[in-house]
């Protein structure tokens, strides 16, 4: 391994328990159901050969509990909570799933403050990135966070625009529930776009909630 690299893994919450099928946002309470927990223990087991030099987390019990299974692994190592990469707020929080797919998961058009545009979402996570970034350089630290802050990173990181038309294939397809998202810096600066990796660390279905 190129001891020059830094590596931010940004990891997505495992499946949570949501029997009412809701956009849950930053409604507190809702955790790792069954499945969720096999994830995160799947996450722990592929981070714990891994030189992890830091692991923070979003304020969100599900992804302190994703990114505790990851420390259990990791004697020593503390979970940080960064609210920089806390779940999006959203007005949709706590209605149906169906309002958020009747959108096509945009949901920050039209939507005024308080709630966050895509760009309030996108320079959190790069603030967040740029502190790791420096505070890690040549190590690697993880992440655990939720779909579109990871989407509208990785759209970053490609050079894309970020946009929600944009993040929708991304969503789907990538992000999924459990899934570790890498940032791979060869300069140790923000001035250059990182190589991606993505990985699955589980079998099964993957799911976009």
């Amino acid at each position: 391994m190129n001891d020059s690299l830094t590596r931010i893994h940004f990891v997505r919450h495992g499946m949570v328990h949501n029997p009412q099928g809701i956009f849950y946002g930053r409604l507190p309470r809702y955790s790792l159901g069954a499945e969720g927990q096999r994830q995160a223990e799947a996450i722990a087991q592929w981070l714990s050969d891994r030189p992890i030099a830091a692991l923070y987390s979003s304020p969100m019990l599900r992804a302190r509990q994703t990114a505790q299974a990851a420390a259990t692994l990791h004697p020593g190592l503390q979970v940080h909570i960064s609210r920089l990469l806390n779940e999006v707020y959203v007005p949709i929080q706590g209605l149906p799933l169906a309002e958020g797919i009747a959108r096509g998961w945009d949901l920050y058009t039209g939507s005024p403050p308080p709630y966050e545009s895509i760009e309030d979402i996108l320079q959190r996570m790069l603030q967040f990135t740029a502190t790791a970034l420096r505070r890690h350089a040549g190590h690697e630290a993880v992440a655990v966070t939720h779909g579109d802050p990871i989407a509208f990173v990785m759209l970053w990181a490609q050079g894309r625009p970020v946009t929600a038309a944009n993040k929708a294939p991304l969503y789907h397809n990538y992000v999924a529930v459990g899934s570790i998202t890498t940032l791979i810096f060869s300069h140790g600066s923000m001035e250059e776009r990182p190589a991606l990796e993505y990985t699955v660390p589980y079998p099964g279905p993957t799911y976009p909630i």
